[in-house]
């Protein structure tokens, strides 16, 4: 059997075929228009989305001849589209990145609280959340918002362009800010609290649930057969975790513009733990099974930037001239690696990239190294915070971008102190869907099971035990680094 993995960005489409074993057999990507606008606006047309969807399933359809059993979606969070009456799309699809809502969001969050969020949501209240855009929606675009028939997540938009069925699954449904993980159902409570009108949403079930069948119009744009079968697929860290094994290898760590730590566990954290560090309780593709999302926004950005400002002049490209001349011992140099605000476990909007430490003698080489150790500090951080759930990390398998950097996880190993890994595949969220499919139409007894069988290792980096009394010292000192460094962040945001 072949199954589809449909790993949907916020930057593009991937349409991924794996066999049964999960070999790739066929592979297409198609990007689209981002429009990111100096007012904070993060948006993308969903029509747009939708076409690059077609474009490449009829791709990866054509390669293998419409011989695709399943598929199923991995797509990113908190944004939706609103479609009307006539099943248009009526708005553009908001970001997690975007800046509006905020005003709305605080004043709806007088009628609720902190505790409540982190009780029923398993989240720490935060207006990134989809209940920010579509609060902005509700009192600023009253006339889309009236006209909305259907406000569909990205995974649910997908699912229902191609079964005619608008169902999604819990791990979308909970970044919305309005699911109770622990019941695994839309929160009548807040719903009402928050005057939003559920009859709106989708219906969400266990990743891994067969949704159905594609509509004929669908078979017809995407080439692919009738008789395929859509499976209930996740949110995209969830996703690749599961594509990473399942949690069986360890916690995967997603290495690209923005860096995530989902480690997979049983049992929710607790809300007071979850308000304290952040640490949110997806859940997953059983009742008992969560994952949480420990992060940083700008890590493949900050080695982007850096390459901008070091590298511009250079006929090399950026990571081959620098990882030739990377020095070998740790440096003496603390980056504060926030180039557009913190993510987890301090979720601050006003961080700021910072370096301290250089002297006359500082290379362009030492500075970089020093970027990619302030980023394996930051995932430090983040490993102990998830340790107050008690939620244990013990080595890290690494996918994306970032992966391709063998100094990068070597620096991780050592900085963490534990065995960093990397995949075979290079598609991990897609794989995750394949491996959601394989299980759901019998080839494995269990997504554990099935991880393990289709997600295989290719390397492992070994921590150098020599740096360790070097880089315990220096995280004691990041420990303290965003503190420090607070007034001076609040000032650089406040100038923009």
């Amino acid at each position: 059997m072949n199954f589809c993995g449909l790993d949907v960005g916020t930057s593009g489409v991937k349409a991924v075929v794996f066999d049964e074993t999960g070999k790739i057999i066929a592979q297409a990507e198609g990007p689209y228009v981002l429009e990111l606008k100096s007012d904070g606006t993060r948006t993308l047309e969903a029509a747009d989305l939708w076409e690059k969807t077609k474009t490449v399933l009829r791709a990866v359809a054509a390669s293998t001849n419409g011989q695709i059993d399943a598929v199923a979606v991995s797509s990113f969070g908190e944004a939706f589209v609103c479609l009307d009456e006539n099943d248009k799309e009526i708005s553009e699809v908001m970001l997690f990145t975007d800046q509006r809502g905020e005003k709305e969001y605080f004043e709806a969050m007088k009628r609720s609280s902190d505790l409540e969020i982190a009780q029923v949501c398993g989240l720490p209240p935060s207006m990134t959340y989809s209940i920010s855009k579509i609060l902005y929606l509700k009192e600023n675009r009253q006339e889309i918002y009236k006209k909305t028939k259907r406000m569909l997540l990205i995974e649910d938009f997908v699912n229902y362009r191609l079964t005619g069925l608008a169902v999604g699954d819990h791990s979308v449904a909970c970044r919305t800010m309005l699911f109770d993980v622990h019941k695994r159902e839309w929160s009548s409570t807040l719903f009402e609290k928050f005057d939003v009108d559920k009859s709106k949403f989708s219906q969400m079930v266990y990743t891994g649930t067969v949704i159905g069948t594609l509509r004929k119009e669908a078979a017809k744009q995407t080439g692919l057969p009738e008789n395929l079968k859509v499976i209930a697929g996740g949110h995209d860290q969830p996703m690749a975790a599961v594509g990473a094994g399942a949690g069986i290898y360890g916690t995967v760590c997603g290495m690209g513009t923005s860096e995530c730590m989902t480690p997979v566990f049983r049992g929710a954290i607790p809300a007071e733990v979850t308000l304290e560090s952040c640490m949110s309780s997806e859940p997953m593709w059983a009742d008992d099974i969560y994952c949480s999302l420990a992060y940083n926004v700008t890590s493949g950005l900050s080695i982007k930037w850096f390459y901008d400002v070091f590298a511009s002049e250079s006929a090399k490209p950026p990571y081959a001239l620098f990882e030739e001349n990377l020095p070998k011992k740790p440096t003496k140099i603390m980056v504060q690696p926030y180039a557009m605000g913190s993510g987890t476990p301090y979720n601050d909007h006003k961080a700021r990239f910072a370096i301290i430490g250089t002297d006359a003698g500082t290379t362009r080489y030492d500075i970089y190294k020093a970027v990619m150790e302030g980023l394996a500090l930051d995932g430090r951080l983040n490993r102990d915070a998830l340790k107050t759930g008690s939620v244990e990390v013990d080595g890290l398998v690494c996918v994306g971008g970032g992966a391709q950097s063998r100094p990068w996880l070597q620096i991780k190993a050592d900085v963490l102190q534990a065995e960093v890994k990397t995949l075979e595949c290079k598609e991990a969220g897609a794989l995750g869907c394949a491996i959601v499919c394989a299980t759901a139409l019998g080839c494995y007894d269990s997504i554990e099971q099935a991880g393990g069988a289709m997600s295989r290792i290719k390397d492992t980096f070994e921590p150098d035990k020599s740096n360790k009394a070097f880089y315990d010292e220096k995280y004691e000192l990041y420990k303290q680094l965003h503190g420090d460094l607070a007034k001076y962040s609040g000032f650089a945001a406040r100038l923009g």
